[in-house]
């Protein structure tokens, strides 16, 4: 098999990191490239590797090259900026965007790209600089298959734990869901706390009472909501009543809980379109029946996930 030529792009406190761990890994021809020369200077001093003149001098001479870059501003501009790399590369050629950036201006640049012959391959990465260095980092990766299984040997060697979606875009979305998920429960967690502590419990109680009282979430979110089953057995306006009984202690507290309140209406609205009986972990039911923020062609949320993802 031919060995494969790859260059780091971006050598700020993570991609510096990735660039060791590829040198470290018997990539011994890494070229490095980034706007600040003299980061390029210091580390090629310090390590090895070759310094490249521009994306495009390295595209010349690259297989696959590694993006590790704040934004989809910084990734355009070496892509179809002064000297960008969509001018080097070669029919084949690959870009790995480590980046977690915007994915509407994803899905524009890996068209721009595809254009010219040259696949993208998101893969934003979750991690410490230290676990970059270590081979530790998570990956979402999304792209053509083809450009993912040639680049994947590069993947694992940077990544312990490789997660597929389908295209780039998809990919670039991991982490706002992420996210927002994560911001959720956090704020949901803290306004408990915060009112728990109005009647005397504290923080850790709080907690502790919500996971033998509220089950495991997690659990109910993989038997029930991913395989459409709906059968826990909680009705969904018993939820909905005890919302409200929150929402007034809240109140009688005068502490302000603005998730709670959002909590209470849309369960509400709930329960008005599926039923005081319907099973509580259904309520994605009821999202799938608001509109569109665009009007367009009608889903069929119903027979689009009925089957588990498999393992």
């Amino acid at each position: 098999m031919t060995p494969m030529n790859i260059g780091v792009i971006g050598i700020g406190a993570f991609g510096s990191r990735v660039a060791l761990r590829l040198l470290w890994s018997g990539y011994h021809t890494l070229q490095i490239y980034d706007i600040a020369d003299v980061a390029v200077r210091m580390f090629t001093n310090d390590y090895g590797g070759m310094a490249a003149g521009s994306p495009k001098m390295m595209a010349q001479s690259c297989n696959v090259i590694i993006a590790a870059l704040p934004s989809a501003a910084e990734l355009r501009e070496v892509c179809f900026g002064w000297e960008g790399l969509a001018q080097g590369f070669t029919t084949g050629g690959i870009l790995i965007d480590l980046g977690n950036t915007d994915p509407v201006e994803t899905t524009n640049i890996g068209n721009e790209l595809a254009a010219a012959g040259i696949d993208l391959v998101a893969a934003p990465a979750f991690g410490t600089p230290g676990e970059a260095k270590e081979g530790k980092l998570t990956l979402v990766v999304g792209g053509p298959e083809a450009a993912t299984g040639r680049c994947r040997p590069v993947l694992e060697t940077i990544a312990a734990k490789i997660l597929r979606a389908d295209a780039a875009p998809a990919a670039q979305a991991a982490s706002a869901i992420a996210d927002y998920l994560r911001a959720a429960r956090l704020l949901a967690a803290s306004e408990a706390i915060r009112l728990g502590r109005r009647f005397g419990f504290a923080p850790a109680t709080v907690l502790e009472i919500s996971q033998q009282l509220g089950g495991d979430l997690d659990a109910v979110l993989q038997r029930e909501v991913v395989t459409r089953r709906f059968e826990t057995g909680v009705q969904l306006g018993l939820v909905r009543r005890n919302l409200d009984l929150a929402a007034r202690l809240a109140g009688s507290t005068d502490t302000c809980s603005p998730l709670i309140d959002a909590t209470f209406t849309a369960w509400n609205a709930a329960e008005r379109k599926l039923g005081y009986g319907a099973d509580y972990s259904s309520i994605i039911r009821w999202l799938e029946t608001l509109p569109s923020l665009k009007p367009g062609p009608e889903s069929e949320p119903e027979t689009a996930g009925r089957s588990a993802p498999s393992a």
